[in-house]
């Protein structure tokens, strides 16, 4: 198991749901920031009055979260053998350090951790992150 002895600079992590609502998280962990983009399909479309207020999370507890996750270590690919996909979730996920940049991919096929990579996500923006 490689160990990272670096400092993670930043995340950039994206969810395409083909036939609803798709996500980008920039997390900018040198200026202590994060942007996070959401875009709907015509048919999940909702009208700028909903917007609301969110509750958002720690820098600090994300980033440890994301150490403890040792994202380094994921596949380049999560990909099922058999079929054709046309209809699912594709998501990526590109870590930046001080040396090096590690990059994730998949199809409707995910790394052991990435139920609580989506938590940990959500618990920092204060959206849905699935």
């Amino acid at each position: 198991m490689m160990k990272v002895k670096e400092t993670i600079h930043s995340l950039i992590a994206a969810i395409d749901g083909f036939s609803g609502i798709s996500y980008k998280v920039h997390v900018d962990f040198y200026r202590n920031t994060f942007t996070v983009f959401e875009w709907r399909n015509k048919d999940n479309c909702l009208p700028f009055t909903n917007l609301e207020s969110k509750s958002i999370g720690s820098m600090e507890e994300f980033k440890r979260a994301i150490y403890l996750m040792r994202i380094w270590e994921w596949e380049p690919s999560y990909r099922k053998e058999a079929g054709i996909i046309l209809d699912g979730k594709y998501w990526s996920v590109k870590l930046n350090t001080k040396h090096n940049i590690y990059e994730s991919e998949g199809m409707e096929c995910f790394p052991p951790d990435w139920k609580r990579f989506c938590h940990e996500v959500e618990k920092l923006t204060g959206i849905p992150f699935r």
